[in-house]
C-alpha cells in the first residue's frame, strides 16, 4: 500500500507534536515547583507551573471534580471521530487539512495523556503584560502548554482551509462518437 501525502503528514506530525508536548511537560513537572515562576522575557513571558483540572483555560476546575477525566475522555473520543471522518474525506494530495487535523489530534491526545497519567493537565506558558500607565496592573492570558498551541494552530488552519476555494472534481467525459447526441447524422 502506497501512502499518500495526507497520510505522511499525519504520520509524521502527530507523534512529533505529542512528543514535544509530553517532553516539555515532563521537564516542567520534574524540575519546577508548583506555581513557580521563571521569567523568560521579563514583563511578557514566564514559565509558570500550574495544574489544570478544568476545561479550556481552567474553566470549571472546581466544579468538575472526579468526573473531569471521564468528561475529557468523552470529548477526545468525539474529537477523534470527527478528525478521522474529515481526514478520510480530504483529498489524497491535501496538505492544509491533514496538517490542521493532525495538530488538533496531537493536542487533544497530549492533554488526555496528562489527565490519564496525573489527573490534571500541566500548563506552564504564561503570557502577560504590565500596563504602562497608572495603576500599572499586570494583565495575564490564561496559562497554557504545547498541546494547547497545537490545538489552536490546528483550528486556525481549519478555518483558513474552510475559506479556501475547494477544487472541483474532474468529471470524466466519455469519448463522443459523431452523432452520438442525436444531432445531425443521427437516425
Amino acid at each position: 500500500m502506497k501512502l499518500s501525502r495526507k497520510h505522511w503528514i499525519i504520520i509524521l506530525t502527530t507523534p512529533l507534536a505529542v512528543f514535544l508536548d509530553q517532553a516539555s511537560k515532563l521537564v516542567i513537572h520534574s524540575y519546577c515547583r508548583l506555581y513557580e515562576s521563571i521569567a523568560l522575557i521579563p514583563g511578557y513571558l514566564n514559565i509558570y507551573y500550574a495544574r489544570n483540572t478544568g476545561l479550556v483555560f481552567g474553566m470549571f476546575s472546581d466544579r468538575l471534580g472526579a468526573y473531569s477525566t471521564w468528561i475529557f475522555l468523552g470529548i477526545t473520543i468525539v474529537a477523534l471521530a470527527i478528525i478521522v471522518n474529515l481526514f478520510f474525506r480530504a483529498g489524497v494530495k491535501a496538505v492544509l487539512l491533514p496538517l490542521a487535523l493532525s495538530l488538533v489530534l496531537s493536542g487533544a491526545l497530549g492533554n488526555l495523556i496528562d489527565r490519564l497519567h496525573w489527573g490534571y493537565v500541566v500548563d506552564f506558558i504564561q503570557l502577560f503584560y504590565i500596563s504602562q500607565s497608572p495603576p500599572y496592573r499586570a494583565h495575564y492570558w490564561p496559562t497554557f502548554n504545547v498541546a494547547d498551541i497545537a490545538i489552536t494552530a490546528g483550528i486556525v488552519l481549519l478555518l483558513i482551509d474552510s475559506f479556501r476555494p475547494q477544487p472541483q472534481p474532474q468529471v470524466a467525459q466519455a469519448a463522443k462518437a459523431p452523432g452520438a447526441e442525436g444531432g445531425a447524422g443521427a437516425d
